[in-house]
């Protein structure tokens, strides 16, 4: 923005209205020596003599020039301001805007490029989620069939813990939760799981 926008508005404050205003401190000084001039030649009385009115006139048309120069110096100045102003701020002005817009719309592209990505991403979300709900769902199933009927899930045996253990599976199209036989024993720190036939959980693709 600065070098695009800033840079040459500031650059066409300096260069152009400085330029302008100097002409202006000069028109100021070239028309305050006229007039004062022009005071003073009003003023000469006609008794004066003839070389000396001669010499009034010679600086008086000297100092005509000087404020007509000045003058149309001036004026050029202030008008060349006027029309570069139509162009010279515009210009920078488009050239920011275009950067703009070209920005947003190379986001935009993007944004494009990325919604098969982003609508993947939403998908495989809802199917977490899903899978989360779905295995809590059937924790809890299980977590009360334990709670109901605690002797199926711990026959007696010689071991110092045992009973049967659902693990989670990945299957081509979901999960699916294994029931295992587990037993341990602790005297020789023994762990050991049989697999059982297994149980079908909820299924998800």
């Amino acid at each position: 923005a600065n070098d695009v926008l800033i840079a040459p508005l500031e650059k066409f404050r300096k260069d152009q209205i400085g330029a302008a205003k100097d002409g202006k401190k000069k028109f100021d000084k070239e028309s305050e020596k006229y007039y004062s001039i022009l005071e003073k030649h009003l003023n000469l009385s006609s008794r004066k003599k003839e070389a000396h009115l001669q010499e009034a006139d010679t600086q008086i048309d000297k100092e005509r020039q000087n404020f007509y120069e000045a003058s149309l110096e001036y004026v050029i100045k202030v008008q060349e301001v006027q029309e570069k102003k139509k162009f010279e701020f515009v210009e920078p002005l488009l050239a920011f805007l275009q950067g703009l817009f070209t920005f947003y719309h190379e986001g935009y592209e993007l944004a494009q490029e990325f919604a098969p990505y982003k609508q993947q991403l939403q998908y495989n979300l809802q199917n977490t989620r899903n899978n989360f709900e779905s295995t809590r769902q059937e924790v809890e199933r299980l977590m009360q069939r334990m709670k109901s009927a605690p002797q199926d899930y711990k026959p007696p045996g010689q071991w110092t813990m045992e009973g049967y253990l659902y693990v989670q599976e990945k299957r081509p199209l979901g999960f699916a939760w294994i029931k295992h036989y587990c037993t341990y024993e602790k005297a020789t720190k023994t762990f050991s799981m049989t697999l059982c036939e297994p149980k079908s959980g909820g299924k998800l693709n």
